[in-house]
């Protein structure tokens, strides 16, 4: 069967133009663009606590302006600070690093994304965006992928988070991502570490002989059948554990350009201390498993502290730094990467999103949460620009809060069809029905 991949890889530029294959948006020209590679790999970022959005894109003239700039008398960025994007956009200068991805063409922005009866709890909203499913069903929708695209019997490295935890948004039905954290360590699940353990699991039955857990408890499924279960969980964490490098060590690698966090990094936050490594250091283990040539498919990493409800003018700016600066630096290593399928920065398209935006009114040296938010997408095959409408900043809801003017699960369908090689009626299988298409890729 052709996929929706396949089909646009033949089309070619003239092609996919002739197909009537737009971008939804204001594009810019993409001369170095590279076509969408065979065997992509997707790096998911998630800016956890809910991204204000409006500091990192304001706009730069027109009603919008007027309205941004009543409403945040302190907080406003002004013009001067903006590298313009067109279309009354600009983008805030300490997203240091991005600005020359941007000037390349490879960074989407997706902008006002959002849902239906948003919810302002973090909670809530980071489950919504983690199911993604016109019909949520308690499994993410990069879960779901994996119950369709994973051999049950195949690698447990193809879907791998860096964190802690397992999110919704890697939990399938049958199949759900790991969790490496570090080159010679795993987690399962991560509360197993403190052994806050309830019934019906033994933690010394999931904690020690993993694989031979895997047979013992068949005696004891029919009358505790959550050891039977857990021992199929426990068996896949040695199995990546195991394929994860000899006696579970990955090869050392050091990276070609240094990254936030590092002495030798020359932007510093607002004080002129050095920037937090957090997300380097999770990026550079995912460069580190490329150049390892693992059989990761798909990475999930995060960076915490967007939750900017005081101090936001410093530490607003401080995380965008970061975020730009790992960002590019991320994608700049690449490009000494080469594996058997080809050279790493092809192959890799970065997608980050935040569970919500912030207010449009600021409050006390802060936002509040909002609603209409922020995606981009960062990639040497992104047909970069602006996607999406800004939202109307003078036609807010009752709340104050803006009108979201893309579906998020219009950025799924777009990845899963034309990143991930899903056919059509596949993708709308794993989000429930069908969504616009995007056109950056």
């Amino acid at each position: 069967m052709i996929t929706r991949r396949k089909f646009l890889q033949g089309l070619g530029a003239t092609g996919i133009a002739a197909a009537g294959l737009s971008a939804c948006g204001q594009s810019n020209s993409g001369s170095g663009r590279t076509p969408i590679p065979p065997n992509p790999l997707l790096v998911v970022l998630n800016l956890d606590g809910g991204n204000d959005w409006l500091n990192v894109l304001p706009p730069t003239q027109g009603a919008n302006r007027s309205v941004y700039a009543a409403k945040r008398p302190a907080l406003g960025v002004p013009v001067t600070s903006t590298a313009d994007l067109g279309g009354g956009v600009g983008m805030n200068r300490d997203l240091g690093g991005l600005d020359e991805l941007q000037a390349a063409g490879k960074v989407a922005w997706i902008l006002g994304i959002g849902m239906n009866n948003p919810n302002l709890s973090h909670f809530v909203s980071i489950d919504l965006w983690g199911q993604g499913s016109a019909v949520p069903n308690g499994t993410g929708w990069l879960g779901r992928f994996a119950d369709r695209a994973f051999d049950a019997g195949g690698d447990v490295l193809r879907g791998l988070t860096v964190t802690s935890d397992l999110p919704i948004m890697l939990r399938g039905a049958s199949r759900s991502f790991v969790s490496i954290t570090g080159p010679t360590g795993y987690v399962y699940p991560s509360y197993l570490r403190a052994n806050r353990v309830g019934n019906p699991y033994d933690p010394n039955l999931l904690e020690s002989g993993f694989a031979a857990a895997a047979t013992s408890v068949a005696a004891l499924a029919s009358s505790q059948p959550g050891y039977a279960v857990g021992a199929a969980a426990a068996k896949l964490f040695l199995d990546a554990q195991n394929r994860f490098g000899v006696d579970g060590a990955l090869a050392a690698r050091t990276p070609t350009v240094p990254y936030p966090g590092d002495a030798s990094y020359p932007v510093t936050r607002v004080d002129g201390s050095r920037l937090s490594g957090s997300l380097s250091t999770q990026l550079k283990l995912v460069a580190q498993m490329i150049a390892a040539e693992l059989p990761v498919e798909i990475f999930f990493c995060r960076i915490g502290g967007w939750d900017t409800h005081s101090n936001q003018a410093t530490d607003h700016a401080n995380l965008m730094r970061t975020l730009g600066g790992a960002i590019h630096a991320f994608h700049q290593d690449l490009a000494g990467v080469q594996t058997a399928a080809g050279n790493a920065q092809d192959r890799v398209m970065i997608l980050a999103y935040s569970e919500f935006g912030r207010r449009v009114q600021e409050n006390n040296g802060g936002t509040d949460h909002g609603t209409a938010g922020l995606s981009f997408c960062v990639g040497n095959a992104v047909q970069g620009g602006l996607y999406g409408a800004y939202p109307d900043l003078g036609n807010l809801d009752a709340n104050g809060n803006m009108r979201y003017t893309v579906d998020f699960r219009s950025l799924y369908a777009t990845v899963l069809d034309r990143w991930l090689g899903q056919a059509p009626s596949a993708t709308d299988a794993i989000l429930g029905r069908s969504y616009e298409r995007l056109g950056f890729l």
